[in-house]
């Protein structure tokens, strides 16, 4: 009798023990993701806070006609991807091998978001700049723009900037996030972002 008390006993703390340490797992594993997110949100943000009112060339191409280029498969990318140059590097008196404007781009490429960086917004043919994954799991990635009076899902103006950018984002686990980031031009007076609704808001 004592022994399948004994038994039952050990059975019981068994699972006590085996679902804390699932639990644990699970709640290591959250944060992670939480991290990777907010990484991922420290790079657009820094890159479309500052976006430049420049063309520029790609593989040696003529100069973009616009100042955002946002194509399907821009970049390799499995669905819509997104290009643009960018203030941000501090070069004082042209001391470093860059100059103080550089080119980004955003793809997804197998449910991963990749920012592909170049040192320069100029670049010659075969360069395919440097690419950081930043988010897995990603099931959608796309933008829309404002231009003063109403939002577009197409930015096709030349030498001009859009007033903000809405970038979208739906994730497997987290569902659809939402960024807008206010745009610094000559015609615009401030630069900034907010988080508004979507499934979930960070």
């Amino acid at each position: 009798m004592a022994i399948a008390i004994f038994a039952s006993l050990s059975i019981a703390a068994y699972q006590v023990v085996n679902q804390v340490q699932r639990s644990n797992a699970v709640s290591l594993s959250q944060v992670d993701r939480l991290k990777a997110l907010q990484r991922a949100l420290v790079f657009m943000d820094n890159d479309f806070r500052q976006i430049a009112q420049r063309h520029f060339r790609t593989n040696g191409s003529d100069p973009s006609s616009e100042y955002i280029m946002y194509q399907d498969y821009l970049l390799d990318s499995d669905g819509k991807g997104v290009m643009f140059t960018h203030y941000g590097f501090f070069n004082p008196m042209q001391q470093f091998p860059r100059g103080e404007v550089t080119k980004v781009g955003y793809r997804v490429k197998n449910k991963v978001l990749q920012r592909v960086w170049w040192r320069y917004p100029d670049t010659p043919a075969g360069d395919k700049g440097e690419v950081t994954p930043l988010l897995t799991g990603v099931d959608a990635f796309s933008l829309r723009f404002y231009n003063g009076s109403e939002w577009s899902d197409e930015w096709e103006e030349a030498n001009k900037l859009p007033k903000a950018i809405e970038v979208d984002l739906t994730l497997q686990d987290f569902g659809k996030l939402k960024r807008i980031y206010l745009v610094a031009s000559n015609d615009n007076d401030s630069s900034s972002s907010s988080d508004s609704g979507g499934n979930n808001d960070t």
